[in-house]
Parts: structure tokens; C-alpha cells; sequence
């Protein structure tokens, strides 16, 4: 999509629309919303109250994320005769999460805030994953909730909360240094997401020695489309860039050596390659 695509001959709506995706997880998500009153606010989300969920798609396609993204933002919009131009808010979840939907989500959503820069200026905001996999789980009232993502290689993303509060920031642990987290956390504790379903024997062992831990079923593994909305049309939004929440290196970087060799470089070459290709353009 273009400026030239997103142009529309009429004066913008009041009310325009906001953007959410999620590339952090196995579920590739897109919900489209109306907020109602964008001009009144400023730089911050919540403008006007809660956004009004308008359509949403959802996949499961790991490392596919490029093939959908944008075919589908443009076939939501086609298919409620909109145009991209009536964009101004875009909030994407920046982690942690997967490396490849991460990168692929977050370049989308900002390639499409410029490509609308000339139409309104669509703002960005980013979403923090765990945050997100929470939400639900805190209006519950039943206790503390733990969100877990899948991090690979025998450990989890994981952050626990208390209603709105944070009781822990983000981090990465192994799976061993689970028993710790969880002695530190209180109880009842319900523990979510697909971090606790790709390591659902371990956890279940916890669980059947603890009582006062919970494991929520699949159902609660990613967010509905109206919670993802929800807590995009509360984030603060600006001008961007945004920046991804990574609490690990990937096992790209974590192999880099053999990666290297593989293309007739030494580390250091491979590494100043890379340093190159990072340097802002600013």
C-alpha cells in the first residue's frame, strides 16, 4: 500500500480507525477497530473510550507471517469498503516472542505508518506480549497470573502479574529456574500461555505438587482479537520507531560462527557485516 493508495478524497474521519497485530506466537493475529474520538486526544492511546472491534483474522502459520500480513490488512479493509488512509493509530506487539514473526510484524506496521505519513501521520505504539496473554486472565480475580511464551531451547518468556500491576518485569528462564519464579509469586497463581503448553509435562509436575498453582487450558494460549484491540487502543502511541523486546539473542547470533563458515567468513567478518547492516540511516 502506497500514498497513493491510502489517499482518500474525503476529510478524514473523526472517529479513524486503529490497527493491532501479533506476530509474537504461533497465531498470527490482525483486529481492525474504530476509535471514537482521535482528534479530541493527543499522543496517547485510550482516545474517547474503548475502540470498536470492526473485523479480525487470525492464523496459525509459523514463519509465515510475510505471506499473510499484508494481503489481509488490505483484504479486511476491501471487504468494509475502507480505505488504509482512514488509519491513525498502529500498534503491533514488539515481545518477546518469535524472532521471525516479530521482525516481519514490526517492519510492516512501521512500512505502513510511512507509506501513511502523507495521508495523517498514523502513529505507532508497541504492545508487550505477556502483557497481553494476561489480560484476560487478571479480569478473572482469581489470583496472580504468570504468562509464559515459548522461548526454544528449554526455556520460557515469562512475566507474573496482579490485576493491572506488574509483580515481575519480562524475563527469560529455563525451565530449571522455574520452581524458584514460582515460590516467589503468590498464590493462587494461574499460569497461561504457549510457553506453558510447549512445556506442559514439566509444569504439570509443578502443578500436581503445588496446590495453589492453576494451569489454564489451550482456549487461554493467545488473546481474542477485542483483547489485542483493547490493549492497543490503551498504549501510548508516537511517531515511532518501534522497538523490539528481545530478552535473549537468537540463536542466529548464538550460532554465528558456524553460520559464518558456512559462507567462507570468520566471526569477525560475519560480525562487522553485521555492524554495518545495523548502523542508523539517520
Amino acid at each position: 500500500m502506497t500514498c497513493a493508495d491510502s489517499s482518500n478524497s474525503a476529510a478524514p474521519c473523526a472517529a479513524g480507525l486503529i490497527l493491532a497485530i501479533n506476530g509474537a506466537d504461533e497465531r498470527l493475529q490482525l483486529a481492525l477497530g474504530r476509535l471514537p474520538d482521535v482528534e479530541g486526544g493527543g499522543e496517547g492511546g485510550g482516545e474517547g473510550g474503548e475502540a470498536e472491534l470492526l473485523a479480525s483474522q487470525e492464523w496459525t502459520v509459523p514463519g509465515q507471517a510475510v505471506r499473510f500480513l499484508a494481503p489481509n490488512i488490505r483484504h479486511m479493509l476491501d471487504s468494509l469498503g475502507l480505505r488504509a488512509g482512514e488509519l491513525r493509530r498502529i500498534a503491533c506487539v514488539h515481545g518477546p516472542g518469535s524472532f521471525t514473526g516479530l521482525r516481519m510484524s514490526l517492519a510492516l506496521a512501521e512500512g505502513l505508518a510511512a507509506g501513511l505519513a502523507c495521508a495523517n501521520g498514523a502513529q505507532l505504539a508497541g504492545i508487550n506480549h505477556l502483557a497481553l496473554l494476561a489480560h484476560e486472565a487478571a479480569e478473572l480475580g482469581a489470583g496472580a497470573v504468570l504468562a509464559l511464551a515459548w522461548s526454544r531451547r528449554g526455556q520460557v518468556y515469562a512475566q507474573a502479574f496482579q490485576g493491572e500491576a506488574e509483580l515481575t518485569g519480562p524475563l527469560v528462564a529455563h525451565l530449571a529456574e522455574l520452581p524458584q519464579l514460582l515460590a516467589a509469586l503468590p498464590r493462587p497463581l494461574l499460569l497461561l500461555g504457549g510457553g506453558l503448553r510447549r512445556n506442559l509435562p514439566a509444569l504439570q509436575a509443578l502443578a500436581e505438587a503445588d496446590p495453589g498453582l492453576r494451569l489454564l487450558p489451550k482456549g487461554w494460549d493467545a488473546p481474542r482479537p477485542q483483547t489485542l484491540l483493547t490493549l492497543a487502543g490503551r498504549a501510548a502511541f508516537g511517531p515511532g520507531p518501534l522497538s523490539p523486546l528481545y530478552l535473549r539473542a537468537s540463536d542466529a547470533e548464538d550460532n554465528l560462527a558456524g553460520i559464518a563458515a558456512g559462507r567462507g567468513l570468520s566471526e569477525a567478518e560475519a560480525k562487522a557485516i553485521l555492524a554495518r547492516g545495523s548502523r542508523s540511516l539517520s
